[in-house]
């Protein structure tokens, strides 16, 4: 994980819950749009790879469900190619990362990015910032929009 030991304790008591191993394979959403559950699959590492890398690859049969209310898609520092050529709409800056409002708030309703796809390489506490400040903007626009 590429972070600072007092970062991931800082996140640790946030209540951040680390899942290691594990890769999401889908978002299971209600009749009504809303996510109800996220399928994962647990990864195991394989062996060492020429440059002495191990790879994870997936366990067969290791699918299991998460129950949610929201997902947050929290990974990257750029802005993924399927991304933006899924969703012509989203602006991005001149550096190719996603434009945002002092909320969060990308230039598609309901949809907010903060953290490194925004800002570029940053440390974790900046991301995490952002992460509470989206998510204050998520919950009024929830309410506003439920």
């Amino acid at each position: 994980m590429p972070a600072r030991v007092e970062e991931i304790k800082h996140a640790k008591e946030e209540g951040v819950e680390f899942v290691m191993l594990t890769a999401p394979l889908a978002i299971i959403g209600t009749a009504e749009g809303w996510s109800a559950t996220l399928r994962c699959q647990r990864m195991e590492l394989g062996p060492p790879d020429e440059s002495g890398r191990r790879k994870p690859m997936a366990v067969d049969g290791s699918e299991y469900d998460i129950p949610a209310d929201v997902v947050v898609n929290a990974v990257g520092t750029g802005a993924n190619p399927l991304l933006t050529a899924t969703a012509p709409d989203l602006k991005l800056n001149r550096w190719g990362n996603i434009a945002v409002d002092e909320n969060g708030a990308t230039s598609i309703a309901g949809a907010f990015a903060g953290g490194d796809i925004v800002r570029g390489g940053a440390t974790v506490i900046l991301a995490m910032g952002d992460g509470k400040q989206a998510a204050a903007a998520i919950n009024s626009y929830l309410i506003e929009h439920g």
